[in-house]
């Protein structure tokens, strides 16, 4: 059954996410004092028809900074909790969950890239964070999401089905596999109540898409050594993290309809702008 508007709303919440997992800057600062964060976070829950989703993100409205004293104490928090700046321990990257040799996890970050550029999409220029962030992995579906809703108000079967089945072998190989441990590790490792009740929906989001898309992810049990441990020198990661998250469409790529009604994610300052 055709459900565009359904797809639609499951875009923005992952962007929403994405952008709520960044750092708190330029517009997400800007919606979040303006309460558009919280209200359309409730929004799409809501229209997604999945109480236990709405609750989810009715804790999150519950949580988030208002002013701007508060933003800028959030800032603080994120960056403590996430940021490479002040030696942040939680990581926002999937292969520091992934169990594996440093082999496999390059395979992984491959894996990764293949799905972004079967659909042309990159990273943009100049940036130096990895495929496998956690911010880049939510724009991605929120992307695909968007896709779908497109191709299905279009009525293009055959694009349905292509944009179906890499959401959910995505889910499936790569995001349904890591976002519990990573919940785990927000949960047991900050006492910030806006990122465990953030990470909680994610996961809950996750979950609800691997129903939808009928998919079992396994999920890793334990959280393994970095991968990279013992190839980098202490403290020496600069060549992995900073840098925009985000994956850029191409320029030929379309306006998915809904789109101007999300906030802009923004690593580096509010000045940047979809090309």
């Amino acid at each position: 059954m055709s459900q565009p508007a359904h797809h639609v709303h499951r875009a923005r919440l992952y962007k929403l996410a994405s952008l709520a997992f960044d750092r708190p800057t330029g517009d997400l600062r800007e919606a979040m004092i303006a309460d558009e964060f919280d209200g359309q976070l409730i929004e799409s829950a809501a229209m997604c028809g999945d109480g236990n989703l709405r609750e989810h993100a009715e804790r999150v409205a519950a949580e988030s900074p208002d002013g701007a004293a508060e933003i800028d104490d959030h800032y603080s928090t994120y960056a403590a909790l996430f940021g490479f700046e002040q030696g942040g321990e939680i990581k926002q990257y999937e292969i520091e969950y992934r169990p594996g040799t440093l082999v496999t996890s390059t395979d992984t970050l491959a894996d990764i890239a293949g799905f972004y550029g079967a659909f042309d999409l990159s990273l943009e220029d100049g940036n130096r964070e990895r495929v496998d962030h956690l911010c880049v992995e939510l724009e991605f579906v929120s992307h695909l999401a968007l896709q779908t809703a497109y191709l299905e108000e279009s009525g293009d079967e055959t694009g349905v089905d292509v944009v179906t089945n890499a959401q959910a072998d995505f889910l499936e190989d790569h995001l349904g596999r890591w976002l519990p441990q990573f919940r785990d590790t927000v949960q047991a490792e900050s006492d910030a109540p806006f990122y465990h009740a953030l990470a909680d929906l994610v996961v809950a989001l996750v979950e609800a898409d691997a129903d939808w898309f009928d998919v079992e992810p396994t999920v890793f049990e334990e959280t393994p050594p970095s991968p990279l441990e013992g190839v980098t020198e202490p403290g020496d990661e600069s060549d992995f993290r900073c840098g925009t998250c985000g994956t850029t469409p191409s320029s030929t790529d379309r306006q998915q309809p809904g789109t101007e009604q999300f906030p802009i994610g923004d690593r580096d300052g509010p000045d940047r702008r979809p090309r």
